[in-house]
């Protein structure tokens, strides 16, 4: 047999034969390679990148048209010895870091292998194409390839207007392999193939059937005359959003357009390009807290712990203010998108006696991703003073669901899920919802787990002036928190799903590779699992920049830190035997915002009594890799 595999300016993607049972004759099959035109790149990995421009509209498609001419992977195929006549073929491709096995223990497909990225052909109804082998030339396929959104076209995912949303799925990062499946029109005229095999986008029993399993480990496996073969190279995908692109204002934000520029609004050149919007928190009424009407530039020691603990005791409580944390009156207004710099700096604005504000600040990525590795570099505001003051802020990089439609959780088989975020304990229970979240929070309390019946472990301020030690706080010798520490808080929402086997309430261990890892879970109803550790504050947020990651697998969620990508830690660990681990596209979020310190008992200082910012509380987000 004789392979020719010479074309111009495209890269070999040589396959390797899996199953191939030949005609009978004793001889083989016959082999094959696939060429992809991605770019010059040594190696079986192959790499790119999702390309954002115009993904707004269209989801993620790989590789971008910007990327390719014409925007597909160029597949070619050549045997010279191929027997004369014709052949049907269909190439697939698979995300391959980040999905559940193809098989069960016992061949059949995996119970949850339906979830896994994997498509065909732009159409997903679209089954087998056909290639002719001659005399003179042997079998020649020359075609296209696309990884797309949506690769399913899963019917319930559609807009407002009813309009199919193709940014429901988009591609995953991470590797992915490709699988040619061929044979001669004798052995395909034979076969009774699953119409979802042919047309991924139909089901077959209630499910989608995974086509790498099928012709992996299922019925096709065992088709005399297919050839099915998986190809030497992968191609490797991250996403890197350029931060200098713009920041995109949707429809219905708050606030007028008085403070939108080039780099910031609705501008169709901002839509088009842009990677973030403005984050505008949603504010509860239990974020409600009574605020001393002080200013103070807390940063620069302006105010002390002494400070804090003598307003606690002593402030008359009829002249505090009350108030919730507050959202941007316009958009743009504490956000800027830097093209120089590819980066983005956001701030929590000075406060006013006029306008006393404690504003809440982020920004929110406007494409969704299921998985992968989400990296960002940034130099978020200091939270704390040389004397330990906090300045009330909580830095936070968390995932979000992007309430693309018809996106729902897997069913939770136990119980079911919380249904709404903040319904409380009489909230009722549902079989799906669509709310999920992953987090990282950095404040000013303590690391350790407390109990169900916890009361604050400090000695409480008393009004009594003439004796300070009845109202010493801040500096008491009880506290649990390191001076100069502040707390990294791992957080999971599961909504208070009890399908894992480990679900549990309280304090609970978890170990992976020779660490262990202690959870918290307030009640059976709460939504979140949470784990703690103590950093120095001057480490993540006194240099330069600093790394966070949060690594969402299928089951499983890693957190780490680091001062660079070569030396990150792990300072958090959740698998699916404690936690329900989402399968819902999310969108990565970074901010800086004022919490109600109820969420969080035992915090040595009182949001309350901490002074509104007398100067603009600065962060940037300096870089963002998902792969």
């Amino acid at each position: 047999m004789t392979v020719r595999c010479i074309l111009p300016f495209l890269l070999v993607f040589a396959f390797q034969r899996c199953t191939s049972t030949g005609s009978g004759d004793g001889k083989d099959g016959p082999t094959f390679q696939a060429l992809l035109n991605l770019s010059d790149q040594p190696g079986p990995l192959k790499r790119i990148d999702l390309d954002y421009t115009d993904a707004i509209d269209s989801g993620f498609v790989i590789p971008g048209r910007r990327q390719i001419p014409g925007g597909s992977f160029t597949l070619s195929v050549r045997s010279s010895d191929a027997p004369i006549g014709r052949y049907a073929y269909k190439v697939y491709y698979m995300n391959d870091s980040y999905r559940f096995p193809h098989a069960s223990e016992d061949g059949s497909q995996h119970p949850l292998a339906h979830e896994n990225f994997y498509g065909s052909w732009w159409r997903p109804d679209e089954g087998f194409r056909w290639a002719e082998a001659t005399e003179d030339g042997g079998l020649v396929i020359i075609d296209s390839l696309r990884i797309r959104a949506d690769p399913r076209q899963e019917p319930q995912f559609v807009d407002d207007l009813g309009r199919h949303s193709s940014r429901s799925r988009n591609p995953r990062v991470g590797e992915y392999k490709f699988m040619l499946v061929l044979m001669p029109e004798a052995t395909y005229s034979t076969l009774t193939i699953p119409e979802a095999v042919l047309d991924l986008g139909a089901k077959e029993q209630g499910r989608y059937v995974d086509p790498f399993w099928f012709w992996l480990h299922g019925p096709g496996a065992s088709t005399k005359g297919a050839e099915v073969v998986l190809a030497d190279e992968r191609l490797a995908v991250r996403a890197r959003p350029d931060l200098g692109a713009g920041i995109y204002v949707p429809h219905d934000a708050p606030g007028d357009s008085s403070a939108y520029t080039s780099l910031c609004g609705r501008s169709e050149e901002v839509r088009r390009r842009a990677a973030f919007h403005q984050f505008i928190h949603y504010v509860d009424a239990s974020t409600a807290f009574d605020n001393i009407p002080l200013i103070a530039d807390v940063q620069g020691g302006a105010y002390s712990p002494e400070d804090h603990d003598r307003y606690r005791a002593l402030f008359p409580r009829d002249q505090l203010v009350r108030l919730r944390p507050m959202t941007t009156r316009t958009p743009c207004a504490t956000v800027i998108s830097d093209p120089v710099g590819k980066r983005v700096m956001m701030w929590n604005p000075a406060s006013t006696y006029e306008d006393l504000r404690k504003e809440n600040v982020g920004i929110r990525a406007l494409h969704g991703l299921t998985y992968g590795r989400f990296r960002v570099k940034c130099k978020l505001t200091r939270l704390l003073s040389e004397e330990d003051m906090w300045v009330g802020l909580t830095n936070a990089i968390w995932l979000i669901n992007d309430e693309a439609r018809g996106l729902m959780r897997r069913p939770c088989t136990k119980d079911g899920y919380m249904s709404s975020y903040y319904g409380g304990n009489k909230d009722e229970r549902v079989p799906q919802v669509a709310y999920s979240e992953i987090d990282f929070e950095i404040l000013k309390t303590p690391p350790y787990c407390p109990d169900r019946s916890f009361p604050p472990p400090y000695p409480q301020q008393l009004p009594l002036p003439e004796d300070r030690n009845a109202w010493i706080h801040s500096r008491n010798e009880t506290r649990t928190d390191g001076q100069g520490m502040i707390t990294v808080a791992c957080t999971n929402w599961d909504m208070a799903c009890h399908s894992p086997p480990g679900f549990d309430v309280g304090c609970h261990d978890i170990h992976k590779d020779g660490r262990t890892f202690t959870n918290h879970r307030w009640d059976h109803d709460y939504r979140a699992l949470t784990q703690k550790v103590e950093a120095p504050e001057s480490e993540l947020f006194g240099g330069d920049h600093y790394w966070f990651e949060i690594e969402w697998r299928p089951r499983e969620i890693t957190w780490r830190i680091g001062p660079d990508l070569e030396h990150m830690r792990v300072v958090g660990y959740m698998n699916d035997s404690i936690t329900e681990i989402t399968n819902v596209q999310m969108q990565l979020i970074v901010t800086q915002e004022f919490h109600n310190t109820r969420w969080w008992p035992g915090t040595p200082y009182d949001q309350g009594f901490i002074p509104f910012p007398e100067k603009d509380l600065v962060g940037e987000v300096l870089d963002v890799i998902i792969d």
